[in-house]
């Protein structure tokens, strides 16, 4: 079970009675496990965790641009309400305000991304912020390594692979303190914020 947005609605009766009728289920992390015996009514004897895992050749740093480009901040994921997309809109501009040599790569698509172009158009950021819309899993790498910090602003998350391939790249990791998220790196790896636009 990866998603907590699985338990919600109309689903939850529907997940119920599955869950109630198999032999084992896996979870990604704790926070998940803790949720699926707790909505899904379920043995904890039943549920186990294992958490995901990246293929590490595959997502590995350049030091040559982590040090040679301008401090940059990487978003990588869905421009929906859930991967706060909203609170991306607001931090982007405050940052900028602050430290006049950050410049921000954005990918990703969805409906959340007119609210994006309308914040870079109203503070005049299009030279501190690139949308590159929808990123092919083979061009991650590519992208990660132009930062130096990866941020993730969901506001409900079960593991989040993409704070992993960006650690992987050598990225400092900012993240919203949801579900599973504290789990998955090491304290020196990962800053924990609350979901608000401070």
């Amino acid at each position: 079970m990866a998603h907590e947005a699985m338990f919600n609605g109309w689903l939850m009766g529907i997940r119920t009675y599955s869950l109630a009728n198999v032999d084992r289920v896996i979870c990604v992390s704790y926070t998940s496990k803790e949720n699926t015996v707790l909505r899904g009514k379920l043995d904890p004897r039943k549920v186990f965790t294992i958490p995901n895992a990246i293929e590490t050749r595959l997502f590995y740093p350049d030091p040559e641009q982590f040090y040679g480009n301008p401090t940059t901040i990487i978003f990588l994921g869905r421009l929906v309400y859930r991967k706060g997309a909203d609170l991306l809109c607001a931090i982007i501009p405050k940052v900028c305000a602050r430290h006049p040599n950050v410049r921000f790569i954005v990918g990703g698509d969805g409906p959340k991304r007119l609210e994006l172009e309308e914040m870079r158009e109203k503070y005049h950021l299009h030279s501190r912020v690139t949308l590159l819309g929808i990123l092919p899993h083979n061009m991650v790498r590519e992208v990660l390594v132009q930062g130096q910090i990866f941020i993730n602003t969901s506001l409900t998350e079960a593991f989040c692979m993409s704070i992993v391939e960006a650690a992987s790249c050598g990225l400092h990791v900012v993240s919203t303190r949801v579900g599973g998220v504290p789990e998955v790196l090491p304290a020196d790896f990962i800053s924990l914020e609350e979901p608000v636009p401070e």
